[in-house]
């Protein structure tokens, strides 16, 4: 594995997120600490780190002077929060999967859950990603159970997602303007958290990081516990 530097590390997003632009910055090349967080705002002012990750970077403006920092938007939503997440439906254990798309773009994952009722469908999501906002069961939870994991909430992919087959639908937030169409198609819903599932994607991209930089240090700000996770 190469050392971790400012240019192998946007490589290696640009790969891995399929990010156009992740270098928002320049910056000392050699990177030994890498801080990440999801807004300029959970970071503080002064950071013992070579280089940052932001996930919403534009507001960085001129604060951190000296450290470079990467960023990406939307391939991070896209691969590390909901919709066409592998590597969440690997981590939960999810089977026969494929991605859904919708207007010409993907959008989720229908998927096929280990659990076979709701209670400990909904049981495996709040012990991997830390709870749900809200939620409400399906008309008829057969089994197996078919879950969709859906970047985007709409009475267009509701039917996009009964016409498929899932009895449930996952997403970040709800959409009161859609409920009515859950309804109408007898689907559940579990309303993940759009702060909670990114909050997941930032400690999986830092793992990943170490993973193919042996030797790189990272820290997500905040952990859980609102303190820096390392």
């Amino acid at each position: 594995m190469s050392p971790a530097t400012l240019s192998a590390l946007a490589e290696w997003l640009q790969r891995r997120l399929d990010e156009p632009q992740p270098l928002k910055r320049p910056g000392p090349e050699a990177v030994t600490q890498l801080a990440l967080a999801l807004e300029p705002a959970d970071l503080p002012a002064r950071l013992a780190a070579d280089a940052l990750f932001v996930h919403r970077s534009r507001g960085v403006g001129e604060g951190w002077p000296g450290l470079g920092v990467l960023g990406a938007h939307d391939g991070f939503d896209l691969h590390l929060t909901t919709g066409p997440n592998r590597v969440l439906a690997a981590r939960l254990g999810w089977t026969d999967g494929h991605v859904l798309t919708w207007a010409g773009q993907p959008a989720g994952l229908l998927a096929t859950p280990p659990q076979t009722t709701w209670d400990d469908l909904r049981a495996a999501l709040h012990a991997e990603l830390g709870g749900e906002d809200a939620s409400f069961p399906p008309a008829q939870a057969g089994a197996p159970l078919r879950v969709a994991l859906m970047n985007r909430l709409n009475p267009e992919t509701v039917a996009l997602v009964a016409g498929a087959g899932a009895q449930v639908y996952l997403t970040g937030q709800v959409r009161p303007s859609a409920v009515p169409a859950l309804q109408a198609a007898g689907l559940g819903l579990v309303a993940l958290g759009h702060a909670r599932t990114e909050r997941w994607g930032l400690r999986e991209l830092a793992r990943e990081l170490r993973a193919a930089f042996p030797g790189l240090q990272t820290t997500v700000h905040p952990g859980p516990s609102g303190e820096p996770e390392l």
